[in-house]
């Protein structure tokens, strides 16, 4: 697994946490209201070493990777002042880097000393009153007269722009040459020539901000940073730094926000109970906390990305789009749960809600975020990088970034091969007949699929959980849900549960013919009267000598018609209570009083799905899977696989609706153009990637954990939520854009919309996901590991 932190950073971590919790917090509310930050924190900061981490040691740097830039972020985040935050993210990360990167080495001897000890406080000049995210248009013009630059203009919005010392600025030297004529200058604060205007602002209090004027500044023509006419490509560059900054520190925020939420719920009463036991609420904070939890994952991707030298202009906008409107959401949420209190600024979400505002106007507002991420997605724009002089922290290293290796990659280009091949071609018909042909799933045996993580003593080949994940993205992409069902609920389902809690016997009679494809599985949970309550279940086994005796019904079972075997929950002892009682037995398809109705389905129509109902059933004692009374436990094991599979199978059915439209777009006419040329729906378009990138990042490390031993129950729970939902929005979405060819069956997006829908309902619901999530948060509610006898990757 990717560790992103050491010992080291925790340390580091340590430390700052108690200089901020001591010398910061205590001083904010003060901060805010003088609408400045005294010089003096500063300095403290830069005698304890935790400015300029990542800036070279000649001068005065640390010479850190960029996790330590992370803890920094995170650690200041949770201090709830944004100008706090803003002041000193400005200099380490927005305006200083330009510097360090491509400025010469007298620049570099005159201003990062003073930036890095805490001495000297600097800004970024790009924002004009006429130029905001449109950095093209700016106007600010630098004229060289011997050996100064002319400078004449005006910039808006810059931050430290009153107290501050020095500026960074972006400027015309060529105003005929378009993006070739912007340089960057340095221009000392105090100059003469340079004025500013305090504005006011609605949040951001404890930071200063200020319109900036230069009337014939004389720069000196040393102050040029690089070369001249490079300036907004440095610019562009920059920009990722800038982005990926925002999100560790609002993770941190909105987990405080979530924990200042929780903490007033557990005190506050209504209507006789604490606020904390309404489960609308409870649910809400479910749904919060998992998608903070799922950008944190993707926050930490991105920022290994930088860490390692790695130029990724598509995912740093994906990560800053969805980062600062999911702080706003997470803030407006919170201030909710406070009632009139969340309105008054003696509370915490007064000061949040103000300060967030901004987050989705600054270092790029999210509609030019959209707007690369659509050029990119739709039109393979492609971003390079600009060359910089630094050789230090950044430095290009992929090793620790890519979770798949090149066997994995292998694998994946065989197996979508074998899809188009033998699938594709088939998958209209199988959809007609409302059922998949047992040769296909001799195939898949044959071809070593069933048993791709299972032992190699019963058939499989041993290989790791990527594999499987690789195998759930894939035959998403095949568009047919209930193929995906079929195909997947026999490996998933059955063969788990016969290599982790079956017996020699067993896996001698039924996991080895199953990996062979030969026999084909089905687990049966749920009942008529108990459906993502596993405990209500009510179906029987009573033990009556060499036999057990069962009675009952079971429904909704994927392959439940046509397969050959079916573990079946039972309560082989009736009188126990809750989880109590319940054990698992394999029962054959073709048991004397066993019977099976097939059912009618919105969608998932290529899988046989069936109402089975037990009637005076004799099982055989040695059918019992593992221990009496212990199915249950066995069952909550296994959902974690489950969970993380639905999840990653409809995040990458996501990824391929949006595939097709991305195609059908770029063909169907419209008005006298392309659709694919219409704003409205490239941003759409660049909204629904984004989130598909969200949680696709957040489900690999959630694979990566479960690989490495941590029981994630929780955060399972939190994926399969996310990736249903996101499921559900993108059909919703991708088949508007194909309009009314979107409603008809010749097209992709109907049985795509139809099959979705089923997401969020089977493996557990997300209201049970949701309950699961807030037990767990609110509550400290564990789910331990149960004992498990496996002795492959796949059962960790």
């Amino acid at each position: 697994m990717i560790n992103y932190f050491t010992e080291e950073h925790e340390l580091f971590r340590q430390s700052l946490r108690s200089f901020l919790e001591k010398e910061v917090k205590p001083n904010i509310v003060q901060w805010e209201e003088e609408r400045r930050i005294p010089r003096w924190v500063w300095k403290k900061m830069g005698e304890m070493g935790f400015l300029g981490l990542a800036y070279p040691e000649e001068y005065g740097g640390a010479n850190l990777d960029f996790f330590y830039d992370v803890v920094f972020n995170e650690e200041i985040g949770r201090m709830n002042s944004g100008g706090f935050t803003i002041t000193q993210q400005v200099v380490q990360y927005m305006s200083g880097p330009y510097i360090m990167k491509y400025g010469s080495e007298q620049l570099k001897q005159k201003y990062l000393p003073g930036i890095i000890s805490g001495n000297l406080i600097s800004c970024i000049g790009i924002t004009e009153p006429g130029a905001g995210s449109d950095v093209q248009n700016i106007q600010t013009k630098a004229i060289r007269e011997g050996d100064y630059y002319i400078v004449n203009g005006s910039k808006t919005f810059i931050t430290n722009g009153v107290y501050g010392d020095f500026i960074v600025t972006v400027v015309k030297t060529n105003p005929e040459a378009g993006a070739a004529g912007f340089s960057l200058l340095v221009i000392d604060r105090n100059a003469e020539g340079v004025s500013a205007q305090k504005l006011k602002k609605l949040g951001w209090h404890a930071s200063d901000t200020a319109e900036l004027h230069f009337d014939n500044v004389k720069v000196p023509a040393e102050n040029l940073i690089g070369q001249e006419g490079k300036g907004f490509y440095y610019l562009m560059n920059g920009l990722q730094l800038e982005r990926v900054c925002f999100i560790p520190c609002s993770v941190t925020s909105m987990e405080f926000a979530i924990d200042s939420a929780l903490q007033y719920m557990s005190e506050r009463e209504a209507f006789g109970k604490q606020l904390s036991r309404f489960q609308v609420l409870r649910h809400r904070i479910a749904q919060l906390a998992s998608e903070v939890e799922a950008l944190k994952a993707f926050s930490y991707y991105c920022c290994n990305l930088y860490n390692k030298g790695v130029y990724d202009v598509k995912l740093c906008s994906m990560a800053k789009l969805i980062c600062t409107e999911l702080h706003e959401k997470v803030a407006t949420k919170c201030l909710q749960f406070y009632g009139g209190y969340g309105f008054m600024e003696d509370y915490p979400m007064a000061r949040m809600y103000r300060d967030v505002r901004v987050g989705t106007i600054g270092g790029g507002s999210s509609e030019v975020m959209r707007e690369i991420i659509s050029k990119i997605v739709i039109e393979d724009t492609n971003y390079a990088k600009a060359q910089t002089s630094y050789k230090g922290a950044g430095e290009k290293d992929l090793t620790g970034v890519n979770y798949f290796t090149e066997e994995h990659d292998l694998f994946r280009s065989s197996f979508r091969d074998f899809l188009e091949a033998e699938v594709r071609p088939n998958v209209n018909q199988w959809e007609k007949d409302g059922r998949i042909p047992r040769s296909i799933f001799k195939r898949f045996g044959e071809m070593g699929y069933f048993g791709i993580t299972q032992p190699e003593k019963y058939g499989g080949m041993g290989l790791d959980i990527w594999y499987n994940l690789i195998i759930d993205e894939e035959i998403a992409r095949m568009n047919s849900g209930g193929f995906a069902a079929s195909i997947g609920a026999h490996p998933l389902l059955a063969i788990t549960y016969l290599n982790a809690q079956g017996n020699e016997a067993q896996k001698q009679q039924y996991l080895v013919p199953s990996i062979k494809g030969e026999l084909i599985g089905a687990l049966a949970i749920t009942e008529p009267f108990g459906g993502s309550d596993v405990q209500a279940i009510r179906t029987t086994a009573v033990k009556d000598g060499d036999y057990y005796i069962v009675n009952g019904s079971k429904t909704f079972i994927t392959n439940g018609v046509y397969s050959d075997y079916i573990i079946t929950a039972v309560k082989t002892n009736p009188e126990a209570k809750g989880s109590g009682g319940m054990s698992l037995l394999i029962i054959d398809r073709n048991s004397e009083g066993l019977s099976a109705n097939e059912l009618d389905k919105l969608g998932w129509r290529a899988s046989d799905t069936g109402e089975i109902a037990f009637a005076d059933v004799k099982v055989p004692v040695q059918n019992l899977l593992g221990e009496e009374n212990q199915g249950f436990f066995y069952i909550m094991q296994h959902f974690i696989s489950e969970r993380l599979s639905l999840a990653s199978g409809a995040y990458a059915n996501s990824l391929y609706a949006l595939e097709v439209t991305i195609q059908y777009m770029d063909e169907r006419m419209a008005f006298g153009r392309t659709l694919n040329k219409f704003q409205a729906l490239r941003h759409r378009i660049a909204q629904l990637a984004a989130e598909i990138e969200w949680i696709r990042f957040f489900v690999y490390r959630l694979y990566a954990r479960y690989q490495a031993g941590d029981y994630i129950v929780k955060e399972a729970a939190m994926a399969k939520l996310l990736a249903t939902q996101l499921t559900d929005k993108v059909m919703t979405e991708c088949l508007q854009m194909f309009g009314g060819y979107g409603f008809m069956e010749d097209y992709p997006m109907a049985r795509m919309f139809r099959d979705a829908r089923l997401g969020q309902i089977g493996g557990g619901t997300s209201e049970i996901m949701c309950e699961i999530i807030s037990k767990m948060i609110i509550e400290g509610k564990g789910y331990s590991k149960p004992k498990v006898n496996h002795s492959s990757k796949s059962s960790v």
